[in-house]
């Protein structure tokens, strides 16, 4: 058995099977490889973007693709499918720490940290001149309303967290979910706008498609509450930029928080920059320290799994 693994995640692969892997740089990835001979290779560990067909001709004899990501959204998938190829991402190994990111930009608004920040940065005491017993100065989680679109392994590990804050659960899914902590459950084109009216916090973790693409659009933002906050750690073009800038200055919503992009990177002059009620980190929600564990373990059991003649996990059926 041949493998072509990018030399990226070689530190995860268990030295035994290095004599069967060629391990290539992103400038070998990028050039297909062409200094090497790919007959034979069966299996490739490689980013999704660079699943296309003109390196997908280069391995005839291939069966096998494990994409080092979750979306597929840039693999050349009509490829894959005429190939009949197997083909697996890794879904999960991100999302303990994509859903402990969704709260940390939560808690950002709730707890209004960028008043706070400034405060300490202008050498401001602020009481709000209320009575210090009597005062509110942020709004707590408890109680509130948290609408999770799309009921995944990210889904399911924010609503882990949402509960232990006391939150109430909204779930908008394609098909019901039942989960105990899920208070509601929103099926359906025809729910969507009751959904997005009903929370107070709304988080986007679904997969980009043409069904899916700006989804979240003025209509979205027009049935929000003023009080509402989203929250976008899956795909950029999930959310109309344009809908939701417009949003943000008209106060139609609180704020946001995105760490995707409808073009990556942000440009410089992207008005987004200079959006006072927007939180904006750079597409690294899941790079947390337990990522590199769970993709690694995850790669092996599949590498095993495909010398064993076995089903891969995260099989993505096409």
């Amino acid at each position: 058995m041949r493998i072509i693994c990018n030399d990226l995640y070689k530190h995860l692969i268990r030295e035994e099977y290095y004599s069967d892997i060629l391990f290539l740089t992103n400038e070998e990835c990028e050039k297909c490889a062409s200094d090497y001979d790919l007959s034979g290779v069966e299996m490739a560990v490689l980013q999704p973007f660079y699943v296309q067909k003109e390196f997908l001709d280069r391995m005839p004899d291939l069966k096998f693709i494990q994409i080092t990501g979750a979306g597929y959204d840039r693999s050349d998938m009509e490829e894959v499918r005429r190939r009949k190829l197997l083909f697996s991402n890794t879904r999960g190994v991100m999302s303990i720490s994509i859903a402990e990111d969704v709260f940390s930009k939560i808690l950002f608004f709730a707890r209004e940290m960028r008043r706070m920040e400034q405060d300490k940065k202008d050498h401001v005491w602020d009481m709000f001149g209320q009575d210090q017993w009597m005062c509110t100065c942020y709004d707590d989680l408890y109680g509130k309303t948290l609408g999770i679109m799309g009921y995944g392994s990210i889904g399911r590990e924010i609503a882990k967290r949402a509960e232990a804050f006391g939150m109430k659960i909204f779930v908008y899914d394609v098909v019901e979910q039942r989960d105990e902590g899920i208070t509601r459950c929103f099926v359906g084109e025809e729910q969507l706008q009751e959904f997005y009216g009903a929370v107070d916090y709304l988080t986007v973790s679904i997969p980009l498609n043409e069904k899916t693409r700006h989804m979240i659009g003025a209509e979205a933002f027009a049935a929000m509450k003023p009080t509402a906050v989203l929250v976008n750690v899956a795909r950029g073009g999930l959310v109309d930029t344009e809908a939701l800038l417009r949003a943000l200055d008209r106060r139609e919503i609180k704020g946001a928080a995105l760490d995707v992009f409808e073009q990556e990177p942000l440009p410089a002059d992207s008005p987004l920059w200079e959006t006072d009620n927007l939180f904006i980190s750079s597409h690294k929600a899941g790079m947390g320290d337990s990522w590199k564990g769970f993709i690694g373990n995850l790669i092996m059991r599949n590498i095993d799994h495909f010398k064993n003649g076995e089903e891969p996990e995260n099989l993505i059926r096409i």
